[in-house]
């Protein structure tokens, strides 16, 4: 009897091994690293203590990225999750050719970000760019903007790029959710003469509070870890107007040789990240406790 209540845990093992292995390890490694002057090449390093997580405080730099990656916040998670809506709504209506809108607007999810990265450069070219050339059609006053060399336009040309790949898979999120809502109740509100706009605030939004809580939490995360886009189409540049915290940790890592310096900024990221999710989670629940 005393071995078969053993025998569950024998078959677990495996992997709590794995993961202490794969996750733990590293962890507890970079936390250690990040307490040292490590240059990430010599076999010696020296123990610094907090030394590093102080030179943080006072890094001008590294609070110029966080300040970039607030206004990625705030527009990837706000503005792309409200266009992704607009979009679900209209692909829930009944028309001709929805079937392939509704795929083709989730493609650029597939495609990877170094690939959307290139071909967004492309476009954003100022000699030879899709939308240089369109703004000198349309005698537009942006036909001689340098959009990823501009201070102000480079930041928000990425976050156009990143909500033209991403918002497809909150599309897809928040039409799950309007499938699942009952035409009837469409109906009923109607007889009782509600308009769009108060079937959209009283009908769709509360039944698609766990729809919403599931894309501002992913979207929050990704905002957050921001790299691929930026590093690609504007190395961070112009001077670090458009730079994130994830492309600091990479310079500081591996070009400016402070890999100790630059784990304890991913450490704080990492934190930073948790307390970030935990929060909207919890009281994005409570919301839907509130409307169920």
């Amino acid at each position: 009897m005393y071995r078969n209540r053993k025998l569950p845990y024998l078959f677990m093992l495996p992997a709590i091994l794995t993961i202490l292995f794969v996750s733990l390890a590293p962890f507890l490694y970079s936390v250690a690293i990040s307490l040292t002057d490590w240059d990430g090449i010599s076999p010696s390093m020296s123990f610094v203590g907090l030394n590093n997580y102080k030179t943080m405080l006072t890094d001008s730099t590294l609070r110029d990225v966080l300040s970039n990656n607030v206004v990625y916040f705030i527009w990837l998670v706000g503005a792309q999750n409200v266009f992704a809506l607009i979009i679900a709504m209209v692909l829930n209506g009944k028309f001709r050719g929805r079937n392939f809108f509704r795929a083709t607007i989730f493609f650029p999810t597939l495609v990877s970000s170094v690939a959307v990265g290139f071909i967004w450069s492309l476009m954003y070219n100022p000699m030879a760019g899709v939308l240089t050339t369109i703004s000198k059609i349309l005698d537009l006053p942006t036909k001689s903007l340098i959009w990823l060399g501009d201070p102000i336009f480079a930041k928000y040309s990425i976050i156009a790029t990143s909500i033209w790949q991403w918002a497809g898979w909150n599309v897809i999120i928040y039409f799950a959710g309007l499938q699942s809502i009952p035409d009837e109740m469409y109906e009923a509100a109607a007889i009782d003469g509600a308009g769009v706009l108060k079937r959209t605030f009283f009908i769709v939004l509360p039944l698609l509070a766990p729809a919403i809580t599931i894309n501002i939490v992913m979207s929050s995360i990704g905002a957050l870890k921001l790299f691929d886009l930026p590093y690609i189409m504007t190395g961070g540049g112009p001077g670090h107007t458009s730079s994130t915290i994830a492309i600091a940790i990479y310079h500081n890592s591996f070009l400016m040789n402070k890999m100790g310096y630059g784990t304890a900024i991913s450490l704080v990221l990492f934190v930073l990240v948790l307390i970030v999710s935990a929060v909207q989670t919890i009281l994005l629940r409570r919301q839907e406790e509130r409307v169920s």
